[in-house]
């Protein structure tokens, strides 16, 4: 079980989300599926890699939640079960390692996922999160991004933007994007 400590920011504008992006050393696409017991599956593709993960929060107080996490193998998955789950799709930039300060476009091709907010509001997130460093996450956020840390919105004790909160179900050709067999997907 570890601690999960963090801060996340709406970013307002394509603008602003394109000048942070520009800094990312790396970026990769993110599907997330939860379960009606709050059970996180993930899938991580980077560079053509797949990585399967599980991972139930709980939520101490807001910023600082709880965590199990785990690494699964493909062929273990339920992929009929996944399907009638809420899903997440965003693309992950990575501006920093530790503190890890990533940037979320969320993605949602041919409208197939009902997100649960108005896509305009979740569209282009900002996280940082301890890793190994105990920092103080606002002042290290002030001091990497300068002038551009006072437009964002800090969203971290508001309610409804954790991703399992926005998360919607969902009818997307997951063939196409995962590039899973077919076989996987399909009954």
């Amino acid at each position: 079980m570890k601690y999960e400590n963090e801060r996340k920011y709406r970013i307002p504008d394509i603008y602003i989300f394109k000048k942070l992006v520009s800094q990312a050393f790396d970026e990769w696409l993110i599907l997330q599926w939860y379960d009606k017991n709050g059970l996180r599956t993930r899938l991580e593709i980077k560079k053509g890699e797949k990585v399967w993960t599980t991972n139930l929060k709980k939520e101490i107080k807001k910023g600082l939640r709880e965590e199990e996490e785990g690494f699964i193998k493909e062929e273990d998955i339920d992929f009929d079960n996944l399907k009638s789950q809420r899903m997440v799709m965003k693309k992950r930039y990575l501006l920093n390692k530790d503190p890890e300060i990533v940037v979320d476009e969320l993605l949602n091709p041919d409208n197939c996922i009902r997100y649960k907010k108005e896509f305009s509001e979740i569209m282009y997130l900002l996280e940082i999160e301890e890793k190994g460093k105990k920092v103080d996450l606002t002042k290290f956020l002030m001091d990497f991004l300068g002038d551009i840390f006072w437009k964002l919105e800090d969203l971290t004790y508001l309610d409804g933007y954790n991703n399992s909160d926005f998360a919607g179900e969902h009818q997307c050709d997951l063939n196409k994007i995962v590039g899973c067999e077919k076989s996987k997907w399909e009954n």
